[in-house]
């Protein structure tokens, strides 16, 4: 009876070391298939394009945050919709830019899933032009990586609608006091 208890016990502690090995396994061999997360405050653009031969390639493009602006993620992050005053109000979430030029008269058309969040700037208020040149075609890889290269300027008179837009600063409900503005009219 002893030998049955000890022959069972023995077997199931096996097939538990069985079980945990082929887990272990299957976890280690999945791994090398994910993608790897974009540092914080990384941008990151994934664009289907036709590879000349009718089928579709995802393109993904990751742009890492420049030395000179904050090690965090920003506080505001989108398009440019509109100033008013020393405010600037910026369309959140998943955004799209159309702009349509017919006879000469240039429309763009800005739209975007998340709240409109304003931006206050002040006269300690950095700013930065974002000058980086990517190229969204060009890359034979299916995966790009930039460092976003900035440059400081003095507080721009105007934006155009449907430029790229980030804030750092402090947040106060639906609005942040911004310390550090970078945009990009491209």
């Amino acid at each position: 009876m002893n030998r049955r208890i000890l022959a069972a016990g023995i077997g199931i502690v096996l097939l538990i070391i069985l079980a945990g090995g082929a887990f272990t396994a299957v976890r280690l061999l999945s791994a090398g298939d994910e993608p790897a997360e974009a540092p914080a405050g990384a941008m990151v653009f994934e664009d289907v394009m036709d590879d000349g031969s009718g089928n579709p390639v995802t393109l993904k493009t990751v742009i890492l945050p420049a030395p000179e602006l904050p090690d965090r993620p920003s506080d505001a992050s989108g398009v440019f919709k509109r100033q008013e005053d020393n405010s600037y109000f910026v369309g959140t979430g998943s955004v799209s830019v159309d702009i349509e030029t017919i006879n000469g008269e240039t429309t763009t058309a800005v739209n975007h899933s998340g709240p409109e969040v304003e931006v206050v700037v002040g006269h300690d208020t950095q700013f930065y032009r974002d000058v980086t040149d990517v190229d969204f075609s060009a890359s034979e890889s299916k995966e790009q990586t930039f460092t976003q290269n900035v440059v400081l300027v003095d507080q721009p008179q105007e934006i155009a609608e449907g430029a790229g837009i980030q804030a750092w600063g402090e947040k106060r409900g639906d609005r942040v006091v911004a310390g550090v503005v970078v945009y990009s009219e491209r």
